[in-house]
């Protein structure tokens, strides 16, 4: 049961990162994050983020906006990649790597936090100055879920450390000999230790002690044999 709980935090936990690098994946490609309102003939563009400047906005902080985003796409990689191979048993699921992921999880949504936080700073800024509004898109707020999945992905994690604490050992071991077991009542493999009575005679050895009169027979063999040969010749 307990074996069964760690593997559904573990799917889960893996589950939330998938998606985030999907949701980064399609902030990336999408450039529609604001739509940039610029005069009354209602003429708009769209802006991303990741446009870092442009001769219509020229503003050097979204060049740090987007040096941010970067990181943040690195980390989240990174953090997807460990808990790939925690998952699959890959590297051992011991303690110090459960707080390696919960960290690169709350790092990595601290970071994208504060990225979208400075981008909708610099949007107020430039408002009135290189546009008169903006609006913010759907994928904006798909980057603020992503926030939300990496600190639920991080206590995750710290919920796995808490059971490795209250358990015994390292979580992989325990992980890995519940599986063994389960492996081997699918494929019908028991073995049962049986212990013999206390007054049951002892089995026959497969192995023969020679006597001592062979050993004492043995060295006359050689003459046998010669008197055998001499007979012949």
């Amino acid at each position: 049961m307990e074996y069964t709980l760690v593997r559904k935090v573990e799917a889960t936990n893996l589950f939330f990162s998938s998606w985030i690098l999907v949701f980064l994946a399609v902030g990336i490609t999408i450039e529609e994050w604001t739509v940039l309102k610029l005069g009354p003939q209602d003429l708009i563009i769209s802006h991303s983020p990741w446009i870092c400047c442009t001769s219509l906005w020229p503003a050097d902080g979204l060049e740090v906006v987007r040096n941010i985003l970067i990181v943040v796409v690195s980390l989240s990689f990174m953090h997807n990649l460990l808990l790939g191979f925690e998952f699959t048993y890959m590297i051992p699921q011991t303690k110090y790597t459960l707080i390696i992921t919960a960290c690169l999880a709350f790092l990595t949504g601290i970071l994208l936090l504060s990225a979208l936080l400075l981008y909708h700073h610099m949007l107020n800024q430039g408002k009135f100055v290189y546009y008169l509004s903006y609006k913010i898109c759907w994928i904006t707020f798909t980057a603020y879920l992503n926030v939300l999945l990496l600190f639920a992905s991080g206590f995750l994690s710290l919920l796995q450390y808490k059971q490795s604490i209250n358990g015994s050992g390292s979580l992989i071991t325990n992980c890995k000999s519940a599986r063994e077991s389960q492996v081997m009542e699918q494929h019908g493999v028991s073995i049962k230790v049986l212990s013999l009575p206390a007054d049951a005679a002892m089995p026959r050895s497969i192995v023969r002690v020679h006597s001592a009169h062979m050993k004492e027979d043995s060295p006359e063999r050689p003459n046998a044999q010669a008197r055998r040969v001499t007979w012949a010749l």
